[in-house]
């Protein structure tokens, strides 16, 4: 947890309380934690080595402050926080009283956002210090990635950095010191022999949790003209077409009664037989065990 004993960023710490539940996941340039959070209190101080941000939505009762240079911050009972802090950043959090909320923390590399972003010609660029920060957008990502970490990646690293990357463009355009316009989503489709090379390469791979990354690299972009360029070809993000063709090879294993659920979902890269069900269900409009039987 941000700001807790142990954790690389901790300079001191002397917080404790109770944590009903933590999930981190992992990925090539970043981390994401989930944590829910009985109560906490005490203080820490903590320097980022990474662009850090920070969200809580708060269900009980919260009195706390930070401060970070000569500024001040107070927030107490807000319904939710935001805060984003640049590499570098000393910042001495107090904690009277939290009790009952939930908690994400983001840490990325700022060679992750530049290239996510296209902008890794950049000689310097800044992130700026945020308190309060309130942008919807930002929060709706920040809310899928909760729940991505919560449920343990259950729709994978291609859906998880597709989020990320939306969230390293709303950074760059809003919140940096980057003066230049981006034109990712202005951008035509994929060379039509570059977008069989990504689908031929996703559909060998249907059983793995493929990343965002890798399968731009193949194609020679950044993440973010990839994600937007393919869904100018395909109609559809990489993230959906790659689930449309893990339920029509699943459709295919369900003819075989002597798969199991469970078996079908690690073929086709689901992580579990319930975010293969739920995944099913969205495409279809019914369940595995439902469509099997309409068969009959």
């Amino acid at each position: 947890m941000f700001s807790a004993p142990g954790h690389p960023e901790t300079i001191w710490s002397d917080v404790s309380g109770t944590v009903k539940q933590s999930r981190q996941i992992k990925w090539a340039g970043g981390t994401a934690a989930a944590h829910k959070i009985g109560s906490v209190a005490g203080a820490a101080k903590i320097i980022t080595r990474s662009v850090a941000l920070q969200f809580s939505w708060n269900g009980g009762f919260v009195e706390a402050d930070a401060e970070s240079g000569k500024h001040v911050f107070s927030y107490r009972n807000r319904p939710r926080y935001g805060l984003v802090l640049p590499p570098g950043s000393e910042v001495e959090f107090r904690i009277k009283e939290k009790s009952n909320y939930r908690f994400l923390s983001i840490e990325l590399e700022p060679e992750y956002i530049l290239r996510n972003c296209e902008l890794q010609h950049l000689s310097a660029m800044d992130i700026i210090e945020t308190w309060g920060y309130n942008h919807p957008l930002s929060w709706q990502l920040a809310h899928l990635l909760y729940e991505e970490c919560e449920r343990e990646g259950r729709q994978g690293l291609l859906y998880l950095e597709t989020a990320v990357m939306f969230l390293s463009l709303h950074l760059v355009r809003h919140l940096s010191t980057y003066t230049g316009t981006s034109n990712l989503s202005r951008r035509g489709g994929l060379p039509p022999n570059v977008c069989k090379r990504a689908c031929d390469y996703m559909i060998a791979r249907l059983q793995d949790d493929l990343s965002l990354t890798d399968v731009a690299s193949l194609c020679g972009f950044s993440a973010g003209h990839f994600s937007f360029a393919f869904r100018q070809s395909m109609g559809m993000s990489p993230h959906a077409w790659l689930r449309c063709q893990r339920i029509e090879r699943a459709k295919a294993l369900l003819r075989d009664h002597t798969f199991s659920f469970s078996t079908i979902a690690l073929a086709v890269g689901f992580a579990n037989q319930s975010s293969f069900g739920v995944a099913f269900k969205k495409e279809t409009g019914l369940s595995p065990s439902t469509w099997r039987r309409s068969l009959r």
